[in-house]
């Protein structure tokens, strides 16, 4: 890997307005959801990593224990309240499920706040290697699915 050092500039807002669209392709959710449920992934994580890989940038070996830390705050409670939500689905009125979910879209916003914080803590490199998403991927154990997520952004943009 180079030591070539990058400067990028990463805000939460520029990385929630890319998650939202990146997600709203539906092979994307879909891949997401499976990550998620199936092979206990990170969405969020998924999607930081992602639009690293669309500035194709990298961080060192060391700050991917580093990036796991930052989500140990919000994870947890994350994925209490995401049970919590699913047990409560068929007990509670459209309405207050609708705002569970928001609520739970606000968690998720908080914990992309904390990679951004943690990612503009770390010095950054041009990667010259495999795309962040295929090594997440694959330390999963769901390479197969990067093929979803393998195509540039801009090539899934909805006219």
């Amino acid at each position: 890997m180079s030591s070539e050092h990058v400067k990028i500039s990463l805000t939460l807002e520029r990385l929630w307005q890319f998650s939202l669209q990146y997600y709203s392709v539906r092979e994307v959710k879909s891949a997401c959801l499976t990550l998620q449920n199936q092979y206990k992934g990170n969405v969020n994580l998924l999607l930081l990593l992602k639009w690293l890989d669309e500035q194709q940038v990298s961080f060192s070996e060391q700050d991917w224990h580093h990036i796991e830390e930052c989500l140990g705050r919000s994870e947890a409670l994350l994925l209490n309240y995401r049970e919590l939500r699913r047990k409560l689905k068929f007990h509670l009125p459209d309405t207050l499920y609708r705002e569970s979910l928001q609520f739970e879209l606000q968690l998720e916003k908080q914990q992309q706040s904390d990679l951004v914080d943690c990612v503009n803590s770390i010095t950054l490199q041009v990667n010259h290697s495999e795309p962040l998403a295929l090594r997440y991927c694959r330390q999963l154990g769901g390479e197969p699915l990067y093929s979803v997520f393998a195509q540039p952004v801009d090539k899934r943009a909805n006219p």
